[in-house]
């Protein structure tokens, strides 16, 4: 690819981008840092932009530097972070929604302790936002994911058992949640 039809692409590329944000040059320009004279410069192929600010445009749109620079559609790749939050929740929500249904049938059939369905609708909820959690997001949101899911668990056991000393099922709780932190703690710290 020659350096003309890089300036193109990424001229092409972030105008796009940052229409399809509803952004102007000035807003688009307050928000990452640079002047709309710099902005226009990089929409009108006249200049090509730093390596770090390359970088840091791309980040700003959720795509990679190379997307910036080619010529495909980069605008449907921008939307990919809404897309995964949006499919995390509703597949959330779905247990919750299956849970409800479950619920209302044992309900209408009388069936003892019908409510505590949703305990388990919470559990494989959390599950799902585990999966995706280490599917797509980082891992932070990893870590919270897996306290959540522990304590939902925690939660779930309080509610099938018949235990007196709930406190005890607490204080485990906590120790997993506390363990599972430290865990992950260890091995992202490792890895680097």
């Amino acid at each position: 690819m020659t350096e003309i039809e890089i300036k193109t692409n990424f001229s092409k590329n972030v105008r796009e981008l940052r229409i399809s944000r509803k952004m102007n040059q000035v807003q688009f320009g307050e928000k990452i840092h640079y002047s709309s004279k710099a902005i226009s410069k990089w929409e009108n192929a006249d200049v090509l932009p730093d390596i770090v600010t390359l970088k840091m445009i791309a980040d700003f749109f959720d795509v990679n530097v190379d997307d910036l620079i080619s010529n495909k559609n980069v605008v449907r790749k921008s939307h990919r972070k809404l897309n995964r939050i949006l499919t995390t929740i509703s597949s959330m929500l779905l247990s919750y929604v299956i849970g409800a249904i479950v619920f209302m049938i044992l309900y209408f059939c009388s069936v003892p302790d019908s409510w505590k369905t949703f305990p388990v609708a919470a559990v494989t909820s959390s599950i799902t936002f585990v999966v995706f959690a280490s599917l797509w997001y980082r891992r932070i949101t990893l870590n919270i994911s897996v306290a959540i899911l522990i304590a939902t668990i925690t939660f779930m056991v309080m509610c099938f058992i018949n235990f007196e000393s709930f406190w005890l099922i607490l204080i485990i709780g906590l120790i997993l949640i506390a363990a599972s932190i430290t865990f992950f703690n260890i091995r992202f710290t490792n890895r680097k």
